[in-house]
């Protein structure tokens, strides 16, 4: 019985490490889904990032995609930023009800002022 009850810590401990792994090596999600004549729509998403990281992200991945000209960002100037929160579902936990999360966020339109060679052919 103790080399089972053994067998089982060990599993734990390695289950854990590899969870805890894989939550360190998880990078934000960048999505580029429209590529047409210097006009982008991107989103960043993490479930660990604040969406303060994820905006920074964002503007980096602006500023490439325009290949260092000016651009403008719509909505209004600015991408829509999203903290991480509640949404409407929920999930049974423990006996408990507990909101599903939804991922910090940060998406909007990035329109390059002048086309990069690759985008414009």
């Amino acid at each position: 019985m103790t080399t089972v009850s053994h067998k089982l810590w060990h599993a734990s401990i390695a289950a854990t490490l590899l969870l805890a792994c894989s939550t360190v090596l998880a990078a934000p999600k960048i999505e580029v889904t429209s590529r047409v004549n210097g006009v982008y729509l991107v989103s960043v998403s993490d479930p660990d990032a604040p969406a303060t990281e994820l905006l920074t992200l964002w503007l980096s991945a602006a500023k490439e995609l325009c290949a260092g000209t000016a651009y403008r960002v719509e909505p209004k100037g600015h991408p829509v930023v999203r903290e991480k929160r509640c949404s409407d579902a929920v999930k049974s936990v423990l006996n408990d009800l507990q909101c599903l999360e939804v991922d910090a966020s940060v998406f909007g339109k990035v329109i390059c002022e002048q086309a990069p060679p690759s985008a414009s052919r």
